[in-house]
């Protein structure tokens, strides 16, 4: 995926995947850290990944906490799989479309 704009899907599933990965739950910093962006723009869509259900908030006097909910574990098989299946036709690839 470098060289190119990541779309929102790739942007939420790196999000989702950083929190899976993470012991225990994820705190802001360490998912800003882990997919690149700035604190005050992953805010927003962490925001929007619990409102719809993929992510759940823990509010801690040291800051919020994600977990991957059942939803968000869904979100990422079907994102993982659907990936293997578009992968020869992403450009660069060796499959159809390929120049």
């Amino acid at each position: 995926m470098a060289g190119r704009r990541r779309e929102r899907t790739d942007l939420f599933a790196e999000i989702l995947e950083v929190v899976h990965r993470s012991p225990g739950r994820a705190r802001v910093t360490r998912v800003s850290y882990a997919v690149g962006m700035p604190v005050d723009r992953l805010k927003l869509l962490l925001e929007e990944l619990s409102a719809q259900g993929l992510l759940s908030v823990r509010s801690a006097p040291q800051g919020n906490t994600f977990e991957l909910t059942p939803r968000g574990r869904e979100f990422l098989d079907a994102y993982w799989r659907m990936r293997a299946l578009l992968g020869p036709f992403e450009p660069g690839s060796d499959g159809p479309g390929s120049a």
